[in-house]
């Protein structure tokens, strides 16, 4: 076949770049029509209250809410979910950017509209979320060892480190999430529970990005003890390596590339920590207590519900959103408009190239 159309086409980089122009203004050309379709899905969709929600496709608005949430790696605000990315700029060009690391963590939570609560497990879900986070850093604001410079906040190091990014250009940095009390609207399938459980975030099984494959013989751990006690058994007297070391090992940072980076050689560490008891205040025991009541707790909610809203396996749709459902409808028709009418241009642009071509054949 690819000598047969070489007999009508010729092949040169025009004609490459008509025949890419073509594939990609047709991907967009269907997918525009993707996002049309769920648009009109979405339409035709009412917004239920939570109470008088039936099983199957549903839509409903309520603020986010859970007895657990994890801290978002970059902002520290505790969180149900958070999509962490960062961009890296390309040698030489100031508008392209590549993605370098792309984080994605949740806990099931909650959604509450005052009628009611449903359990939400937004794993497959499209995610559209207000920025918590942004900030464009210049290569010359690290150095070899950069988790210890003063003008790059602290968890932005560690994140780079743990993804064994090495800062020799522009990097961007973006964080989103979900938070305790967020306004949410979320499109989704109202299933029977398939054993979604409410949990609380433990770092060392959910936030490890260690390989799975744990069959390989590791080397005894070094064991470094941060005691507050003594001076001889304090931090003080630790190498600098040793902190920077221990900072990576607690932040469950694996790649030997990360260590590297932060100027520190790879090795397999096991941290304790044996920290005092918080003091207690008699004259804050009110404030304690009113503090203690305004979080929400696990009986005020409950942890085994007989349903739960997720990504259905007959209907994919499931959209977790910030905006009002108008609102996202109607960014969902400006985006489907300009992919429909953009990818149909494209494709008519390189097929006219094409001819062209095929003309001065």
């Amino acid at each position: 076949m690819s000598v047969c159309l070489s007999l009508f086409i010729p092949i040169n980089e025009l004609a490459i770049l008509s025949s890419l122009a073509i594939a990609g203004g047709l991907y967009f050309f269907v997918s525009g029509f993707r996002l049309l379709a769920r648009k009109r899905l979405l339409l035709t969709t009412p917004t239920s209250k939570i109470r008088s929600a039936a099983m199957g496709l549903v839509e409903v608005n309520g603020m986010a809410a859970g007895p657990y949430t994890m801290p978002a790696p970059i902002t520290d605000k505790p969180c149900f979910l958070y999509h962490t990315t960062a961009w890296q700029q390309r040698d030489g060009k100031k508008e392209e950017w590549d993605k370098v690391a792309d984080e994605t963590l949740h806990l099931p939570f909650f959604i509450d509209d005052s009628t009611g609560q449903l359990l939400v497990e937004p794993l497959g879900a499209d995610l559209d979320l207000h920025r918590d986070f942004r900030e464009e850093y210049a290569a010359s604001f690290f150095s070899s060892n950069f988790s210890n410079r003063d003008d790059v906040p602290p968890r932005v190091s560690v994140f780079l480190s743990r993804h064994g990014i090495v800062p020799a250009r522009r990097l961007r940095v973006e964080e989103r999430s979900i938070k305790p009390e967020d306004a949410l609207f979320i499109a989704g399938t109202l299933t029977e529970n398939p054993g979604v459980q409410v949990r609380s975030f433990s770092p060392r099984s959910d936030y490890s990005l260690a390989p799975n494959n744990s069959s390989e013989q590791l080397p005894a751990p070094q064991i470094i003890r941060l005691a507050h006690g003594p001076a001889r058994s304090s931090t003080q007297e630790m190498t600098q390596q040793a902190k920077i070391a221990a900072a990576l090992s607690r932040a469950g940072i694996t790649k030997p590339e990360a260590w590297s980076a932060a100027g520190v050689p790879y090795q397999t560490i096991a941290v304790e920590e044996n920290a005092p008891p918080a003091p207690v205040f008699a004259d804050n025991g009110a404030h304690n207590s009113a503090h203690d009541e305004a979080q929400p707790k696990p009986s005020d909610f409950n942890l085994t519900p007989p349903v739960v809203l997720m990504k259905g396996e007959n209907n994919p749709t499931f959209v977790i959103s910030f905006r009002s459902q108008k609102e996202f409808v109607s960014a969902l028709a400006w985006k489907s408009a300009a992919m429909v009418w953009g990818g149909a241009t494209i494709t008519l642009l390189g097929l006219y190239m094409l001819l062209l071509q095929m003309e001065l054949l």
